[in-house]
């Protein structure tokens, strides 16, 4: 329960900071994580997740602000709504919505957990390697307008894992660009994701417009939750919607939650009662959005593949552990630590999410400008407490500021795919071979 508590809160904080959120809040909090035990990581992830997606509605409803690409429906409904004086009608049917559509993604999963062994046989090594390859053309097609740019990210991010010095067996190769004793042990993960990837979404978001409130209509719980109960199709469908293309590599949520948006939008057009400031098209979509956010984790759990950019960091944390995903995730695991943690998570989300619209605004008076200068000095001091255990101290820093002027150059991109060959290099690395040598024999 401890870090399920430290969870929500990592999460509600999360919630409040767009464009960067999961990700940056994993970094900071990377030392003290590499401390804890396999289950607590897990249990404290799937908290923070969780949470976050909920407060994150609140506050693309309240503020007109997308934390992620996945709260743009939140941000057109839900903000019209707002406008309209019926924000809290809009708060609880997200949140509402939310916890069906997670309990009942969490049903359909504990149903065929038994069977979750078996897709790891499918996936057997070609076709692992074959799946790692198309998650990172997914990437590249659809992270930035030019396929030529996120190629080149993509290049870049492999080669900046490809630098250090590997031995096995007392057999090794390096591969240093200069002559420094730190380099042959590789760039240090957090220096290079924080100067490339969360600094570039520091420099993006600016204050949202506080000004010009609406008051907002009165209504009492009976009447938000008969609202919803009346208009739980919606949901339903947002829930389908969000289990399929959750097991979508990359982006899943964002596709799930605007998919589920423009269906809902396109039958409520059918019928001639669309406007925007849609109640139904806001749900179906928010419902989607944490369906998705559960059915995106299967890959990784089962066959260790993440797909987003908070979870290849998660990804990363858990195995320095000697966690083995791919055998070690089983049906025991996954009832014992993850179903039960779950169920008790979303209700406690659900009740932060809700109760926490009244205090958002004043949360979000502090200028942007000055909480961004907080995590970029927060970070720095997390990237030289990360390098001490090592005695690398400076080598972290200096790795850091040394790629700040990339990530200012990449601010307008999107760095994930970068993100992504770095920290999977290795893998990578090892799939290519197994694929040179499927096509040798094959030919």
């Amino acid at each position: 329960m401890e870090f399920i508590l430290y969870g929500l809160v990592a999460g509600t904080i999360a919630g409040l900071m767009p464009g960067v959120g999961i990700f940056a809040t994993l970094l900071i909090l990377y030392p003290w994580l590499l401390q804890l035990n396999v289950v607590d990581c897990f249990i404290f992830y799937l908290a923070l997740t969780s949470t976050t997606q909920y407060v994150g509605s609140v506050s693309a409803t309240i503020l007109g602000v997308p934390g992620e690409s996945s709260s743009l429906p939140a941000v057109y409904e839900g903000n019209a709504l707002y406008k309209k004086g019926l924000g809290g009608l809009a708060i609880s049917g997200a949140a509402m919505g939310s916890v069906l559509g997670g309990l009942l993604v969490l049903g359909l999963i504990t149903l065929v957990a038994p069977y979750l062994h078996y897709v790891y046989y499918f996936f057997n090594t070609y076709v692992q390697a074959i799946v790692l390859y198309s998650v990172l053309l997914i990437m590249i097609f659809f992270s930035n307008k030019s396929f030529i740019i996120s190629a080149l990210l993509a290049g870049l991010g492999y080669y900046l894992g490809y630098i250090g010095c590997e031995y096995i067996d007392g057999w090794g190769s390096c591969h240093v660009p200069i002559d420094n004793p730190d380099i042959t042990t590789g760039l240090p993960l957090i220096s290079v994701i924080g100067a490339l990837f969360v600094f570039p979404q520091l420099l993006k978001f600016s204050n949202p417009n506080l000004e010009n409130k609406t008051a907002q209509i009165d209504t009492s719980l009976f009447e938000h939750i008969k609202f919803f109960i009346t208009n739980i199709s919606s949901s339903l469908r947002g829930t389908g919607i969000g289990f399929f293309l959750g097991f979508t590599p990359g982006g899943s949520t964002a596709l799930s939650s605007n998919t589920a948006h423009r269906y809902e939008v396109l039958r409520e057009k059918r019928k001639n009662r669309y406007e925007q400031g849609n109640y139904r098209a806001l749900v179906a979509a928010e419902t989607s959005n944490n369906a998705a956010a559960f059915t995106t984790l299967l890959p990784l759990f089962v066959l260790g593949i993440p797909f987003a950019a908070s979870e290849a960091l998660f990804y990363d944390i858990i195995i320095s552990k000697g966690f083995i995903f791919t055998s070690e995730f089983d049906m025991v695991f996954f009832m014992k630590n993850i179903a039960y943690n779950l169920v008790i998570i979303n209700i406690l989300a659900f009740f932060i999410a809700w109760p926490f619209a009244k205090y958002i605004t004043h949360i979000m008076m502090i200028p942007q400008k000055v909480l961004n200068l907080s995590v970029f000095i927060i970070l720095i001091f997390v990237i030289y407490n990360v390098g001490d255990p090592f005695f690398q101290n400076e080598y972290y820093l200096i790795t850091f500021f040394a790629l700040l002027p990339i990530g200012y150059l990449l601010r307008n991109y999107d760095t994930m795919p970068l993100v992504f060959a770095f920290i999977l290099q290795d893998r990578f690395f090892m799939n290519a071979v197994t694929i040179k040598d499927l096509i040798t024999s094959y030919f």
